[in-house]
């Protein structure tokens, strides 16, 4: 995927990453349409990013399905580590 910088490793059969970009592997996945608070969110990561400079790169992180991979709890807007208690406040927007 070159917006990322990746390749596309050849299908192996085996459960691999759809890009592999440095040090992320990215899984791909298309819809029809996206949810209008992910479009809004994708608005302003890209809005923020543009308005930070040229080499910044928006990111929109979901946190309910951050925290059910990573292992971090929620409170509210709150993202703690469940180990350490490091994390804090995340705006919402």
């Amino acid at each position: 995927m070159a917006a990322l910088g990746g390749v596309r490793p050849p299908n192996s059969g085996r459960g691999q990453p759809d890009v592999l970009a440095g040090n992320l592997a990215v899984q791909v996945k298309t819809r029809a349409t996206l949810p209008a608070v992910l479009v809004a969110a994708l608005d302003r990561a890209a809005r923020d990013a543009a308005a930070t400079g040229p080499d910044a790169v928006p990111v929109v992180l979901d946190l309910e399905a951050f925290a059910a991979l990573s292992g971090r709890t929620m409170d509210g807007a709150e993202c703690r580590d469940a180990d350490t208690g490091l994390g804090g406040v995340v705006g919402d927007g």
